[in-house]
């Protein structure tokens, strides 16, 4: 099944063009001579990819990608197309952006500044307040307290019914709501990634932060960038051979490894390429037991472990590790939840893979493979189901950010291995809604979320959350937002 976000092939896009014109399935079949169920099958992976709803909608993408051209698509649309057919509603809705006239800001350059007026100061002090005022502006403070906790709550309870399009695909109840009543000040901007981009593969290494490839206008990017923590700066590292996204990344000793992933070309390859950090230089190794895209990458001791994820045409259920030393991939114990757009992470000698998605639902599912044993377990699950998500590990305590693939992801989650316990914490607020496809470092005291989207926007952003910090998130769940 397709998964949002990977490239359309050849035949799809011929599809997407016929489409814009108008015609009716039967009439796509005939002109690229496959039967109509066919086409169905074509438009169903384009809608999936694409994050599309409607026909229109398609069409408004392939015109903003280049696709197709929307002039010569109205000229040559049939005569007896329909005034509401995709193109002719993409045709008005790019004529109406044209219409709208630019207007230019109105300044006279012979009028002068605004001077500042000089405010004179108090000829005398101000009286003390006495006892008696003291008491009556603590009484007042008092009883304004209460009404100042109902009114914040209130947001959460009136944007409820602006969510429904992020209900949950299996039509279940919404989860509960969780509404940050004390700001934190844990999350902070620092020097944005150059271009944005989804589904990068992140890793850390010598303290800076390398972000390979990813997705950038909506095609696979072979780009290195690596970011300086202390300078707050970002520079150029040589380019991956084989542009991918959809993979990740993970360091042992002075090698930098990213197996597998989508190309341009497929959906999933079994390429594995790994950049030395000492001479800068990317080489090939041997290639995955199977193509994959989607899937987890950690790496413990000597060995590099890919999680879950999807091949060709299925999801993914094995295990495998690459033993750097002897350069042989292994296959392991296979994960009993079998899911993409998963995230995973070491701690304690055990690799957690949380959360993911299977083309129909996001899981909350959290299972851990116990090194030493090769064997599986599970843990605790999430609060929500999360796909596309992102986690962190700092000191003993595992972090789950972002998601929301298919509903609503308002705050993250924290997990506390030794009392196996998930608890919430807040996420910036232009982030509420969905952050998914991010790429996530972790350092010894803080981690760094890059990229993403939010509401199919790429970001170029760059976050971090410092752990170390005074400040606490006190969450309020409503379980009923019309209660």
């Amino acid at each position: 099944m397709a998964e949002p976000g990977e490239p359309l092939t050849e035949r799809e896009l011929e599809v997407v063009r016929l489409l814009a014109t108008g015609v009716s399935n039967k009439e796509i079949a005939a002109q690229l001579h496959v039967s109509p169920n066919t086409v169905r099958v074509h438009l169903r992976n384009i809608f999936a990819k694409l994050e599309a709803r409607s026909r229109t909608e398609v069409t408004m993408i392939a015109v903003r990608n280049g696709w197709v051209d929307i002039t010569a698509q109205a000229e040559l649309q049939p005569p007896g197309a329909s005034a509401d057919s995709p193109v002719a509603d993409a045709a008005a809705t790019l004529n109406m952006l044209q219409a709208i006239p630019v207007i230019a800001p109105m300044v006279s350059p012979a009028a002068p500044a605004a001077q500042p007026t000089p405010v004179a100061p108090n000829p005398q002090p101000l009286p003390s307040p006495t006892l008696w005022q003291r008491i009556a502006s603590l009484a007042t403070l008092l009883a304004i307290l209460p009404l100042m906790v109902i009114l914040l709550q209130r947001p959460a309870v009136e944007a409820s019914s602006a969510l429904d399009d992020f209900a949950p695909a299996d039509g279940s109840s919404d989860p509960p709501m969780v509404t940050p009543l004390v700001e934190s000040s844990r999350w902070h901007l620092r020097a944005s990634i150059r271009t944005a981009r989804t589904r990068p593969a992140v890793a850390v290494a010598r303290s800076d932060v390398y972000v390979v490839g990813g997705e950038v206008g909506r095609a696979p990017s072979g780009e290195v960038l690596i970011y300086d923590p202390q300078r707050d700066a970002w520079r150029e590292a040589a380019s991956k051979p084989t542009p991918v996204m959809n993979t990740g990344a993970a360091v042992i000793g002075d090698m930098l490894y990213v197996p597998g992933g989508a190309t341009a070309d497929s959906p999933a390859t079994d390429r594995v390429e790994a950049l030395n950090l000492t001479t800068g230089e990317w080489e090939v190794l041997p290639p995955l037991p199977r193509p994959l895209a989607g899937h987890a990458v950690v790496a413990f001791g000597d060995r590099l472990y890919v999680v879950g994820g999807r091949t060709l045409g299925s999801l993914n259920s094995a295990m495998f590790a690459f033993d750097v030393k002897s350069g042989q991939w292994m296959s392991l114990a296979s994960l009993p939840t079998p899911r993409s757009q998963l995230a995973a992470a070491v701690l304690n000698g055990r690799i957690y893979a949380v959360g993911g998605y299977d083309g129909r639902q996001e899981y909350a599912t959290c299972e851990y493979f116990q090194i030493a044993t090769g064997q599986w377990a599970a843990c605790a699950p999430m609060t929500i189901p999360r796909g596309g998500l992102g986690l962190a590990q700092v000191g003993s305590v595992l972090y789950a950010v972002g998601g929301g693939l298919s509903g609503f992801v308002g705050f993250n989650e924290r997990y506390d291995a030794g009392a196996d316990r998930w608890a919430p914490f807040e996420t910036p607020a232009q982030r509420m809604g969905d952050w998914r496809y991010i790429g996530v470092a972790s350092l010894p005291t803080q981690f760094y979320v890059i990229g993403g989207s939010t509401r199919g926007v790429p970001l170029a952003d760059n976050y971090v959350y410092e752990v170390l910090n005074y400040r606490t998130f006190l969450p309020a769940f409503q379980s009923n937002p019309d209660q």
